[in-house]
């Protein structure tokens, strides 16, 4: 069984992790395993087919950054594995779940938010988003996420080893493009 080249585990600060995996074909898987942290909705709580909100903080964001720029540099032109997009049902987007696109976010945080993203396999949940965020005025190491609708990874897949077969959201070349030139870029100073 083909496996997934390059595979990254982030651990999140609040516990548990999110896993990112690429052989430079189609784009970056990305799961989560054991997330604790659930985060409250920031106005009216979901309906329909909306899944947990998850958020939190990665430590250290350089690990992530040199993947997806490995990725987005060596990556083939032609996707290998076909791509559905996410869609979004009965819910609001991620931006507006967080409260990320309100003036007063905008001050403080820059995001990349990535929603809907792209599926790979079999697909029964809400459409998956994610969102990373850093705070404006200074550098930092780490970075904030929010997450929702990411599949789980199975107990008894081990992260070197992950199949190219296995169901997963996806970040497109194009994504990971945008996310690259995000996570390299200077924070930006404070709004006034």
């Amino acid at each position: 069984m083909p496996t997934l080249d390059h595979v990254l585990v982030v651990p999140v600060v609040e516990g548990g992790e999110l896993v990112f995996a690429h052989a430079l074909d189609s784009g970056i898987r990305v799961w989560t395993r054991g997330l604790v942290r659930r985060s409250a909705e920031s106005a009216r709580p979901p309906r329909g087919v909306a899944a947990p909100l998850y958020g939190g903080s990665i430590r250290d964001m350089a690990a992530l950054r040199d993947f997806v720029a490995d990725f987005v540099d060596h990556a083939t032109d032609d996707p290998a594995v076909p791509l559905s997009l996410g869609r979004i049902r009965d819910t609001r987007p991620l931006v507006r779940r967080t409260d990320h696109d309100s003036p007063n976010s905008r001050k403080h945080f820059t995001h990349c938010a990535m929603s809907p993203m792209h599926t790979i396999g079999a697909w029964d949940g809400a459409a998956p988003e994610l969102l990373i965020s850093r705070v404006r005025g200074e550098e930092r190491t780490g970075a904030g996420y929010f997450a929702t609708g990411l599949p789980e990874l199975p107990a008894d897949a081990t992260p070197d080893t992950l199949p190219t077969t296995l169901a997963a959201a996806v970040i497109s070349q194009e994504r990971a493009e945008d996310l690259s030139e995000y996570l390299h870029a200077p924070v930006g100073d404070i709004l006034r």
